[in-house]
């Protein structure tokens, strides 16, 4: 998140949002201006209190943010860490989704908290981890979260210790978890701005991830639960992800929904009522999709995709970025795109399948809007003596010549999006 984009209109909305009944459909206005600085607007009532930010997930640009940095208790919004890490471990196959689990008496007792959310584990349930999942992010199951955390990181405390240190890897630096499904605890806080990073990067690592928070129903041991996360009842854009609420916390969400290649994520903490929060989540969604659009950009068109490589066995490798090549622009917005696509390797064998090669930036009248690694896309094995000798020679000689340049320009111009 390089920078913030910001709009009077769009706090001036936001405002008129919240005099709406908070369940009543929203309608979003027919046009918008396009943005530029403002002052703050301030905002009457226990509103002040509530902090707020809408991210885009590709770019991660910050469209509106209220106290982003405000430290808050997270309640069940510690399950999308939980989340997180138990997909990595499926990732590096540690487990499947298939995996069965026998549920231990720590997680039976926590269900049984008074207060608590739960899938309704019993003791000495066999399980599997995909229904864990399901039950963690549909019912809110505390006990399903304490299962994971035992599975994933042996025990809780160590899966605490995960989370904090993936927190402090991924740059959540107003954040503490304590534990793995956010029943109150002494020293556990998190912000709308760590909410965001954390959503952002289970979004870009794993697109998949909505799959369990998605459903509007969770069944397990004959009893069907009601996704806590309305907004999948009332969007069909909204896939996810988690709801949280103590009495020390109030109302809080991190919500993700997609139109088009357009996914956002609107966080909202410490809201008074439910429907508040929903009126305030449902505000930012609406907002930023009227708002803004997302361009891809057709970089192979424009530079190289592929890599000459020497003294290997194939004489290139093709690249691939990443993720997609999107930038996110203000609807009706005009301009040329700058592409520049970087070598940062020297072009040797061995190369690995998904090595980083180099890097694609996107950027408009001189700001950088999107960076991408780019990776390659097949392995490249050494060839034999000679054949690293000659590919030395012929290296030198394109040096000499210059016909490996280590970075490449071109402009793309987009068609003119829809206003």
């Amino acid at each position: 998140m390089r920078h913030r984009l910001h709009a009077t209109t769009f706090r001036t909305w936001m405002l008129v949002v919240c005099g709406l009944l908070p369940l009543q459909p929203w309608s979003a206005p027919a046009a918008w201006a396009a943005p530029r600085p403002h002052t703050p607007v301030s905002r009457a009532g226990p509103v002040e209190t509530a902090s707020m930010l809408l991210m885009e997930v590709g770019s991660g640009d910050v469209l509106e943010s209220t106290h982003p940095h405000v430290q808050r208790a997270p309640a069940s919004l510690d399950k999308l860490m939980t989340l997180y890490l138990t997909l990595r471990a499926i990732h590096a196959g540690r487990l499947t989704p298939d995996t069965n689990v026998t549920v231990s008496t720590d997680a039976w007792r926590i269900g049984r908290v008074p207060g608590s959310s739960r899938m309704f584990l019993n003791v000495g349930d066999t399980v599997t981890v995909g229904q864990l999942l399901e039950g963690l992010m549909v019912a809110s199951g505390n006990d399903a979260a304490e299962a994971l955390a035992e599975t994933v990181g042996g025990s809780a405390e160590r899966f605490v210790d995960d989370m904090n240190a993936t927190a402090a890897r991924l740059g959540m630096h107003d954040t503490h978890f304590v534990t793995p499904h956010g029943l109150p605890a002494p020293g556990e806080h998190v912000s709308a701005w760590d909410m965001a990073l954390l959503a952002r990067q289970l979004l870009l690592e794993f697109p998949d991830a909505t799959r369990y928070s998605s459903p509007q129903y969770e069944s397990y041991a004959g009893i069907r639960q009601a996704n806590w996360n309305n907004l999948v009842f009332r969007d069909p854009r909204v896939d996810g992800l988690k709801t949280g609420h103590t009495a020390e916390s109030g109302y809080s969400i991190v919500a993700t929904a997609r139109d088009g290649q357009l996914r956002l994520v609107a966080v909202v903490l410490g809201a008074p009522t439910v429907r508040r929060r929903t009126a305030l989540a449902e505000g930012m969604l609406a907002a930023g999709f009227a708002h803004y659009t997302v361009v891809a950009v057709p970089w192979q068109t424009i530079v190289p995709a592929s890599l000459r490589v020497y003294g290997g066995r194939a004489p290139a490798v093709p690249l691939q970025p990443a993720h997609p090549v999107q930038v996110l622009i203000a609807r009706g917005s005009r301009g040329d795109f700058d592409v520049t696509e970087q070598i940062t390797v020297r072009p040797f064998a061995p190369i690995g399948q998904g090595q980083q090669v180099g890097l694609i930036t996107v950027g408009r009248g001189g700001r950088v809007m999107q960076t991408v690694p780019l990776l390659a896309g097949t392995a490249v094995d050494r060839s034999g003596l000679f054949g690293r000798v000659w590919g030395a020679v012929r290296y030198a000689a394109a040096s000499l010549l210059h016909r490996h340049p280590q970075m490449t320009r071109g402009t793309y111009s987009p068609p003119v999006p829809a206003s």
